[in-house]
């Protein structure tokens, strides 16, 4: 089963993103094999359970890491903007999920500036994918 989730960064007022991480994370970049930018905060996810997750930019890039574009940053709050913000967005989408298996999913934002909280779940989200085997018979008829 394939599933396509978006993951989008809430809007934290006055922040100004820092690409890259900070050396506690070096481990998560290198096994989820990032690479961050001087426009790019990278985002990788959790892959405990999963196969296979490619992941989708706004700007479409379609790779095993993906970016949030530091274009939306800061965001101002409520202040005269000429344009329309938009959260940051990511598309993950799980190309090979077990049937029948409920999967836990952590994705989290990895940036210099952002103070990293497991137990608050400050700069990650999660959710969980479970997708039901549908007999071939059923799906013949």
């Amino acid at each position: 089963g394939k599933s396509c989730v978006l993951v989008k960064m809430n809007k934290i007022v006055d922040f100004v993103p820092k690409p890259g991480y900070v050396s506690e994370d070096d481990h998560a970049f290198k096994s989820a094999q990032c690479r961050s930018s001087s426009n790019a905060i990278a985002y990788p996810a959790d892959v405990d359970n999963i196969k296979n997750i490619a992941y989708i930019s706004e700007n479409g890039h379609d790779n095993n890491c993906s970016s949030l574009e530091t274009k939306w940053f800061p965001y101002e709050d409520k202040k005269e903007r000429q344009d329309v913000y938009q959260a940051p967005y990511v598309w993950v989408k799980f190309n090979q999920v077990k049937p029948n298996v409920l999967i836990n999913v952590i994705c989290r934002v990895f940036d210099a500036n952002i103070n990293f909280d497991k137990k608050s779940s400050r700069a990650l989200t999660r959710f969980q994918i479970y997708i039901k085997d549908i007999p071939k018979s059923i799906l013949s008829s």
